[in-house]
C-alpha cells in the first residue's frame, strides 16, 4: 500500500511542468505599463537584470522592461492566483515575451526566479494597486489549486503512514 502511494506521489509531482509567465499586454499606455514597473520593482520584482548593462536591458522600453518586472514580481510571489493583473496592464502566458534577447533568461517557475539581495521584502499578499485579479474556479487556478490539495494530501499520507 505504502508503495502504491509512493508511486501515485511520484507521478503527481511529474504530472503538470508547464511553464508560467507574467507579460505586460500590448496596447497598454505607458504611463500605466511604467506604474506597474515602479510597483514591480519596488515591492517584490528584482529588476536589476533591466538597468543599464543588464542581460535583459534591451529592448530598451517601457513594454520591454514591464515584461520582466512583472514576471519577475509574478514569479517571486509564488505565482499566486491574481498576483499577474497589474491593474489590467499584464497578464499569464505560457510563453515568454517574443523580445527576449540572447542572455536574459526569463524565469517561468517560482523555483527558478532567484532570491533577493539581504533585506528583500517577501510577498506580502495582494497590494492595493498591483495584483488585483482574483480567482478564478474554472480555469488555471482552479487546477493549480487542486493539485496543491492533492500533492500535500498525498505527501501527508507518506509521511504518517
Amino acid at each position: 500500500m505504502r508503495m502504491l502511494l509512493g508511486l501515485l506521489f511520484l507521478l503527481a509531482l511529474t504530472g503538470d511542468s508547464r511553464a508560467t509567465y507574467c507579460v505586460c499586454r500590448d496596447g497598454v499606455a505607458e504611463k500605466d505599463l511604467q506604474t506597474s514597473i515602479d510597483y514591480a520593482c519596488g515591492v517584490l520584482g528584482d529588476c536589476n537584470q533591466i538597468h543599464e548593462k543588464g542581460p535583459c536591458y534591451q529592448p530598451n522600453n517601457v513594454k520591454g522592461h514591464c515584461d520582466w518586472a512583472v514576471n519577475s514580481y509574478f514569479q517571486r510571489a509564488g505565482q499566486v492566483p491574481g498576483s499577474c493583473n497589474f491593474s489590467g496592464t499584464a497578464t499569464t502566458s505560457p510563453n515568454p515575451p517574443s523580445t527576449v534577447v540572447t542572455g536574459c533568461i526569463y524565469p517561468s517557475s517560482p523555483g527558478n526566479a532567484g532570491t533577493g539581495a539581504p533585506g528583500t521584502p517577501t510577498f506580502p499578499g495582494p497590494p492595493a494597486f498591483g495584483p488585483t485579479g482574483g480567482f478564478d474556479p474554472s480555469g488555471n487556478d482552479a487546477l493549480s489549486l487542486i493539485t496543491s490539495i492533492a500533492l500535500t494530501l498525498g505527501f501527508s499520507v507518506i509521511v504518517f503512514l
